[in-house]
């Protein structure tokens, strides 16, 4: 998505940390820190410190103590031991996980209110800022409280806070629905607004709790940049793995109750604790063995001492430095937390599982029309588009959930096809009853612990009521119901919320092995690389389908875009608008017609491609004979004697010469527009 009116860089604060030099001082610190949740110890000696400019990725599992390592920075809880610190004078900004707009940020308020609120403490400082500058400067008191407000003011980017406001708004989906009234957001709106607010105040440190929820791929791409040349220091807890890769250059794990900070993004870190792991293991067995050797050596030497006192004490030196060498050992290898391997049994179904027509969907505006899918048995489909772009709808369209728009809509699965839905509210459940009792209803009391064991519910979660369980335990659960369903079509609508990076692998691996066909729904930029064979766009009241994995559609989308740009470039216009055949250079145009052709491309059949193809061979075969004719008149005119040219005059030789270059320029648009049916038949047919 754009960064908003100006570009960029357009509301990038001024100089920022570097004018006010606070270099590597300490923004704020956990010492030591001690927390628990009742019998829990959620923080056992946690110690980290923030700097200016720092990037960390706060990970480890769900109720791990995130969030509890977040509101400490932030003051909102205090330790059981240990210390806070936080240097004075500097801001904090907290997202949590469900943004509220109390008091008088009330519900009636609309997203211009609630936006130019975030500016509250900085139009306070510049009110003063402009009282103390009347009162005049050359007061050494005076200067001296304008100075240390100005500097505050201006490190919080006071200066460009309505550019920012702008940029924010509009990245994050609210340009042009400023007059919206907070009330009547939907509830990932609320959301993106609460992260909006935070971003536009520039807070000295931004501590963002699951900020990627309900933000779409350009919004995540988006903040990605954002908080990736943030003037003060950020520390974020996602379960975005590609967002805090290209967010964060440090990384902290919290881990039954102990904090790890190191340098490097997340995927780094876990790489270095693997291979450390992997050290740490080839010589905790070296140790092993010359442990076995001393313990050894030393037995022996008792056995042969017998009444010599002088192999007695030999004897004791070696059990001695046994003792030494023990003391000097690596520490017994930490066992790994609880994980979970599951799969996903799957029945053979036909090879045309799902043929659907006339699909239309449409609200207060069109979100698709007239769109006709064939899905076969064992493809990977990826639904994207912005939010609010019509994902969900199409996907409960295809389920029969809502009824298309137009009256001749069909929507045919498969014979022995059966498709089951992930469904986060849980649905055929009962909210009030145990968790446990549910899962004996389901699969009886042998299996129910069992099951629950293997999603990761401790034995005491098992008796939580339904509607207790925590957005985490519910897609654990939700995962779980879908497992015993034995269907060989999946569609699953953001499966990865609220899951933590070992179950997003554990889920992984599962639809890796999965043998049936997959719907999917999902803004987890690694996920989709990992599942995607075929990718459905919806977008701007369409439905385009690219027969291809992820990096295939984003080759195209990227190449969509870039000839978008160029259409809409006025010096394109300029530059080519002296051609008397259409404008442009011959460059310029065998390059639109290879972006047409692409384009359409991503939307025929296989059949359709082949007739095309046949089409452009004939047109290439035609110019290339035309044009061959072309170059020999010019050829027999320049033969010609001097007398003749001279009777016949200039414009014969000129006509020649345009007939030549406009064969030449269609011969090369011909050659771009076969080339492109070619690549994209190549791509549906895999060869």
């Amino acid at each position: 998505m754009a960064p908003g009116p100006g570009g960029a860089d357009a509301w990038r604060p001024r100089s920022a940390w570097a004018h006010v030099n606070l270099g590597g001082v300490i923004l704020a610190s956990l010492q030591r820190v001690d927390r628990h949740h009742g019998e829990q110890t959620v923080l056992a000696g946690a110690s980290l410190e923030l700097r200016p400019g720092e990037r960390l990725a706060l990970i480890g599992r769900n109720g791990a103590g995130k969030t509890t390592i977040l509101r400490l920075l932030a003051g909102r809880e205090a330790p059981d031991g240990g210390e806070t610190y936080r240097r004075p004078g500097i801001t904090f900004g907290l997202l949590d996980q469900d943004a509220r707009f109390d008091g008088d940020e009330a519900v009636d308020l609309d997203v211009a209110e609630v936006a130019d609120g975030a500016f509250r403490d900085l139009d306070a400082m510049e009110r003063e800022l402009t009282r103390l500058e009347r009162e005049g400067l050359d007061d050494p008191g005076v200067y001296a409280q304008w100075d240390e407000l100005h500097e505050r003011f201006e490190r919080r980017g006071g200066y460009a806070r309505r550019a920012r406001r702008d940029a924010v708004l509009h990245a994050l989906g609210f340009a042009g629905r400023e007059g919206d009234l907070v009330g009547r957001l939907s509830g990932g709106e609320r959301t993106r607004l609460g992260l909006a607010r935070l971003l536009m105040a520039q807070p000295d440190i931004l501590l963002l709790d699951e900020p990627t929820n309900h933000l779409d791929l350009e919004m995540r791409a988006w903040l990605e940049s954002f908080v990736g040349r943030y003037p003060g220091a950020a520390v974020m807890v996602s379960h975005d793995r590609a967002f805090l890769d290209g967010a964060c250059d440090r990384t902290a794990e919290v881990d039954r109750g102990e904090l790890r900070v190191a340098r490097g993004n997340p995927s780094a870190y876990r790489a270095a604790r693997a291979e450390q792991a992997r050290i740490e293991a080839r010589t905790r067995a070296n140790e092993v063995r010359e442990r076995e050797r001393l313990s050894e050596a030393a037995t022996r030497m008792k056995r042969w001492a017998g009444q010599n006192e002088k192999l007695h004490r030999r004897a004791r030196a070696m059990e001695r430095r046994l003792e030494r060498y023990e003391a000097g050992m690596l520490a017994e290898e930490r066992p790994d937390a609880a994980t979970t391997r599951f799969l996903f049994p799957c029945p053979a179904s036909v090879d045309l599982v799902l043929h659907a027509q006339h699909l239309t969907a449409r609200y207060d505006r069109t979100l698709f029309e007239g769109v006709e899918l064939v899905v076969r048995r064992g493809e990977r489909v990826v639904i994207t588009g912005p939010n609010g772009a019509g994902k969900t709808t199409l996907l409960r369209t295809l389920l029969g959930e809502r009824p298309s728009d137009d009256p001749r809509a069909s929507v045919r699965w498969g014979t022995r096809v059966r498709v089951a839905y992930y469904d986060q509210d849980l649905g055929g459940l009962d909210p009030d009853a145990r968790l446990i009792e549910e899962l004996i209803r389901l699969v009886g009391d042998t299996e129910a612990h069992d099951l629950l064991g293997r999603f990761l519910f401790p034995y005491e979660a098992q008796f939580k009521r339904v509607a207790d369980l925590s957005g985490g335990e519910r897609a654990r659960l939700a995962l779980l119901k879908l497992t015993l369903t034995e269907a060989n079509v999946l569609v699953l609508d953001e499966p990865t919320n609220h899951l933590d990076v070992e179950m997003i692998e554990a889920l992984e691996a599962a639809l890796a092995a999965y043998e049936g066909t997959l719907l999917l729904v999902s803004h987890d930029r690694r996920f989709l690389e990992t599942m995607a064979t075929r990718v459905w766009e919806v977008d701007r009241g369409r439905l385009t389908d690219f027969e291809g994995d992820w990096a295939f559609y984003r080759r195209k989308r990227d190449a969509r875009r870039e000839a978008r740009a160029a259409a809409r470039d006025p010096r394109a216009e300029a530059e080519g608008g002296s051609d008397d055949r259409g404008g442009g250079t011959d460059g310029e145009r065998v390059d639109d017609a290879a972006s047409a052709a692409a384009e359409a491309g991503d939307e025929r059949s296989p059949w359709r491609l082949r007739r095309d193809l046949e089409h452009w061979e004939g047109e290439v075969a035609r110019l290339e004979s035309e044009l061959a004719a072309a170059q020999a008149d010019l050829e027999r005119a320049a033969a010609a004697p001097a007398d003749e040219r001279q009777r016949e005059g200039g414009a014969r030789w000129a006509e020649l010469g345009r007939r030549h270059d406009a064969l030449e320029s269609e011969l090369l648009a011909a050659m771009a527009s076969w080339e492109a049916a070619a690549s994209a038949l190549a791509a549906k047919t895999g060869g």
